[in-house]
């Protein structure tokens, strides 16, 4: 019965005009405005409809997605929010998780001298909107959005906004690492940045937008303690550490990350494994090896595995 009657929604929705199609989708009617009620204008851009991971929700995205393909708007594609529920703060939470990680790996690329990133909040959910109005600070170049019954478009620029929260996150740094990278983090947490189950920590959508924004800048400046106590440095490794800070601190955290849990994959950005011969005169006693960089002049952190834990010796020219 709801397939039927949603055959028969989606032949009525693709007859529509312009006009129509506005009155009918609150969606269509922020993008159109923002053509100056023209859609095919867009016919080179890239458009992302958000959706609930339901089937209906789903099937209702793909409705209007049909309309602006028809109509000559361009690519169209559809994001379906991981567990999207209305009904549930503590379950509301992963979606929005979900949706940062979207904003992260692609809408953040999307932005070059030659892109704008545009987020239209007409439609959709009002909480998931409210949630997206603070992402587009970070993520988007301008937000748009229409009142309902109205065909005026509001624009709201991107604020030159920056995280007040770095005193917090350097002060807890192992443990914002940690959690980043999916590492149990115990004790007792509070505030906008955690939450708890059974004792175990995670970091909320904010705190992990938080620590996301702040994190360059934090690796960049310093190297910093390991997040595990699987990692330790050796006395000599710290001086050998004079430049790429940011990449020597991340791929300290994908080492924790692959000797904490062996089942997970060891990346090939980090490339971790046994030396075929003897280390570099700097470390000779090494055992292991893991890119620091490849680009350039490579770089290599040259490491003693014992116990399963890893000693980090020297950053040096590779073999």
């Amino acid at each position: 019965m709801i397939e039927s009657h949603l055959e028969s929604r989606r032949a009525g929705f693709a007859s529509l005009s312009v006009e129509g199609a506005r009155l009918a989708a609150a969606e269509i009617n922020g993008l159109a405005a923002w053509y100056g009620g023209q859609p095919a204008r867009g016919n080179r851009d890239h458009h992302c409809l958000l959706s609930s991971h339901t089937w209906l929700g789903r099937e209702s995205a793909g409705i209007v997605a049909d309309w602006l393909r028809n109509h000559g708007v361009g690519q169209v594609d559809i994001h379906a929010l991981l567990d999207l529920r209305m009904d549930d703060a503590a379950g509301f939470g992963p979606s929005l998780a979900d949706l940062l990680k979207w904003c992260r790996d692609r809408v953040a690329p999307w932005r070059s001298p030659k892109n704008r990133v545009i987020f239209n909040l007409s439609g959709g959910f009002k909480a998931v909107s409210g949630f997206l109005q603070t992402l587009g600070m970070f993520y988007a170049d301008e937000t748009v959005y229409v009142f309902e019954g109205s065909s005026r478009l509001m624009r709201i620029p991107r604020l030159p906004v920056a995280m007040a929260d770095e005193p917090a996150v350097r002060e807890d740094l192992r443990d914002f690492r940690g959690a980043a990278l999916a590492l149990p983090v115990a004790g007792s947490k509070e505030g906008v940045y955690w939450m708890g189950c059974d004792g175990q920590y995670a970091l909320t959508a904010w705190g992990d937008l938080v620590f996301d924004g702040l994190r360059p800048a934090l690796y960049a400046g310093r190297l910093h303690p390991p997040p595990s106590d699987l990692v330790r440095y050796g006395p000599r490794f710290a001086e050998s550490c004079r430049e790429r800070l940011e990449d020597v601190n991340r791929k300290v955290d994908l080492l924790a990350k692959c000797l904490e849990d062996p089942r997970r994959p060891n990346p090939r950005t980090l490339d971790f494994k046994a030396l075929a011969g003897k280390g570099p005169p700097s470390a000779p006693e090494a055992t292991h090896e893991m890119d620091a960089w490849s680009d350039g002049a490579a770089k290599r952190i040259y490491v003693r595995l014992e116990g399963g834990v890893a000693t980090l010796l020297r950053l040096d020219r590779k073999l």
